[in-house]
């Protein structure tokens, strides 16, 4: 099948020419682009066919993507299909910060359903923005979610004066 390509995609050899850390970051991009264009999904054999990417690199950054949250993986057989993880319906635009990490909340729908999504972001050595990581809770969980975490808060917070003591 023959996926929709982003017209401003970077070539692999404008890609071959960049820095690790830049190149990471077109590839991230461009993958996430794709993704939002082929609502079907992808898969690392048809990506690597129309971007000329190698298997284990596109893999390796999807991997990524999956791990942050940014995309998800659907297994159809021996076949890994991956889709943008949902549209945005919500953005806090509040965050909590903490040093040099902060968590950005957001509300996803996809064709799963609806999730609370919380990213860890951190800034870098060079002020740059870098998703560390994310979670992901469907809304009719959430609320046990959050009454568990309070719990827990609560039993590590008591263990710990206990050990002060």
């Amino acid at each position: 099948m023959k996926l929709a390509l982003p017209q401003n995609m970077v070539s692999p050899n404008d890609l071959r020419n960049m820095r690790p850390k830049d190149r990471d970051e077109a590839v991230q991009k461009m993958l996430l682009q794709v993704l939002d264009l082929n609502s079907q999904g992808a898969t690392i054999p048809e990506l690597s066919e129309q971007t000329r990417i190698s298997r284990p690199t596109l893999a390796s950054h999807m991997k990524t993507l999956v791990a942050t949250r940014e995309a998800y993986e659907n297994k159809r057989g021996r076949l890994s299909f991956f889709y943008k993880n949902g549209k945005v319906v919500h953005a806090k635009s509040t965050e909590c910060r903490f040093n040099d990490k902060f968590y950005k909340f957001f509300r996803l729908k996809n064709d799963q359903g609806k999730f609370i999504y919380i990213q860890e972001r951190q800034i870098d050595e060079f002020r740059a923005t870098k998703v560390n990581g994310g979670i992901m809770i469907r809304d009719e969980d959430f609320v046990v979610f959050l009454n568990e975490l309070r719990n827990f808060g609560a039993e590590v917070t008591e263990h710990e004066s206990e050990h002060n003591r």
